[in-house]
């Protein structure tokens, strides 16, 4: 049983390599024309495409277990291996736990990708791309997204803030330092919150202000339970607290949303980015396991190149849709974030174990 077993996992992971390596290089080929065309000089075309590829990846690898799955067992149907290997007493269960084992090894570099390259290569991104000098100006530190506040600097003030709510456009534990065009400080007003209202309009809530900085005097400090200011960001501004999400990898930025749900704040988008990394390394799994049911049926005449190639362009275009669509819905808040990206990957799961148990029964 052992060498059937080894044999199997040759095939299997035979069929992966030569699937990871056709869609990489597909890939590779497109991106690469794409970004030449566009004009870009070299260097520039091959950052571009080597902080691109982690999310690529992401995406490839579970369609390459689909495909080893699918072409692996087609191979062995075509020389009569798999009916030698059932008739040996290979059991079908033994195949199906055999294949899943394999497939927790792509599951593993799945998770490494998502939850620690991708990361780093948003981060790298970020500083070397996405950075310019015309918004440098508004551009957000990402460091203190680890454990401090963010910081942002204006033409004549600086500013900080502990997190910002989409839902409620509204700034925690705000503050802004105001300076002259010499130099020095002018005043400094710090709130709980600050709340989007209109045209640059703010409200504040639960402020200090400290002024007369300038003054040879001791500072004034003055207190008000609310207050508006004008400020020149908009909430659409803030949208690269969200970008530096996705630089930190997995454990921070779980540790980033457990911190973030003790202040009351809306954290369900923030719980799908997490989640994400943890769905579409199971999928792998899943993915891996779909095409299993076809040893039910080992002869060979009963198997088609055309139609496994059909059923993977088929399965894979269903997921992505359903998966797309049920994320999109826990973004908007419709749906818990569990539901949102758990749905649709243990449906499919659910549906390869009644496939399995649905065909043992039949063929006892």
């Amino acid at each position: 049983m052992l060498i059937l077993s080894g044999f199997i996992v040759k095939e299997w992971f035979k069929s992966l390599i030569g699937a990871v390596t056709v869609l990489f290089l597909l890939i590779s080929t497109a991106d690469l024309i794409n970004g030449f065309l566009q004009g870009k000089d070299a260097t520039r075309v091959l950052l571009e495409y080597s902080l691109k590829m982690p999310d690529l990846m992401g995406k490839m690898f579970p369609i390459c277990c689909l495909v080893a799955t699918l072409f692996s067992l087609n191979k062995l149907k075509a020389h009569s291996e798999l009916i030698s290997i059932l008739a040996a007493g290979y059991s079908y269960r033994k195949i199906y736990t055999l294949i899943g084992i394999c497939a927790l090894t792509v599951v593993a570099v799945q998770f490494i990708n998502l939850g620690f390259i991708e990361p780093y290569a948003n981060k790298v991104k970020r500083q070397e791309i996405q950075k310019s000098r015309k918004s440098e100006g508004k551009y957000l530190t990402r460091s203190s997204i680890e454990g401090g506040k963010f910081w942002y600097k204006y033409q004549n003030y600086f500013a900080s803030f502990s997190f910002f709510d989409r839902h409620t456009n509204s700034l925690q534990n705000f503050e802004i330092y105001f300076f002259t065009p010499s130099h020095t400080s002018e005043k400094i007003i710090r709130a709980d919150k600050a709340t989007f209202i209109e045209k640059g309009r703010w409200s504040l809530q639960g402020v200090t202000v400290l002024s007369q900085l300038d003054n040879a005097t001791f500072p004034v400090q003055t207190f008000e339970s609310e207050m508006t200011l004008h400020l020149d960001e908009r909430p659409e501004d803030f949208g690269e607290f969200e970008a530096d999400l996705t630089t930190l990898n997995f454990f921070k930025l779980r540790q980033f949303i457990s911190r973030l749900s003790k202040t009351g704040i809306n954290i369900e988008e923030y719980e799908i980015i997490l989640l994400n990394k943890v769905f579409l390394s199971f999928i792998c799994l899943v993915f891996a396991l779909l095409p299993v049911s076809t040893i039910f049926n080992p002869n060979r005449r009963s198997s088609s190149f055309g139609k496994n190639v059909v059923l993977t362009l088929l399965v894979t275009v269903v997921f992505w849709v359903l998966y797309s669509s049920s994320v999109a819905f826990g973004n908007s808040g419709a749906i818990n974030p569990w539901l949102a990206t758990g749905t649709v990957p243990l449906c499919f799961l659910f549906y390869v174990l009644w496939i399995f148990y649905k065909n043992r029964k039949l063929s006892a």
